[in-house]
């Protein structure tokens, strides 16, 4: 079993958040990848934002990887469209407030079953040129 790594993630609203994540010695080519943001962890019913496999110009999860002196890196980067965030308003009774939310990262591949690799903070902050 592995613990996942505890990374806070930023996005900012009124932008697109593309943030990547280098996984040393691993390869997870043809892995699958799913990430939940959620209002609080173990949140009931549907994700606020839901993420999985995609095109790195598309909204999702994505993964490059290459190998240096035989040591394979992947690189997962996560893509989250700037009109998605712009829906997530649940901070509608504090106009200019932070969202903070929740999420985890799951992948399965690279050798591995299904495993939760992150997770953390999902905060949204807002902004003021739209």
């Amino acid at each position: 079993m592995i613990t996942p790594g505890t990374l806070p993630l930023v996005a900012q609203r009124w932008t697109p958040f593309v943030y990547t994540i280098d996984f040393e010695g691993l390869d997870f080519t043809g892995a699958t990848m799913a990430m939940h943001v959620r209002l609080y962890a173990d949140a009931p019913g549907d994700p606020i934002i839901a993420l999985a496999n995609a095109s790195p110009s598309s909204q999702g999860l994505s993964v490059a990887v290459a190998t240096a002196d035989g040591v394979p890196t992947s690189t997962v980067q996560i893509r989250i469209n700037e009109a998605t965030l712009e829906a997530v308003l649940l901070n509608a009774g504090l106009p200019g407030a932070s969202v903070k939310l929740v999420y985890d990262m799951h992948i399965t591949g690279g050798g591995f079953e299904k495993t939760r690799w992150l997770e953390g903070d999902f905060t949204i902050r807002p902004g003021a040129t739209q």
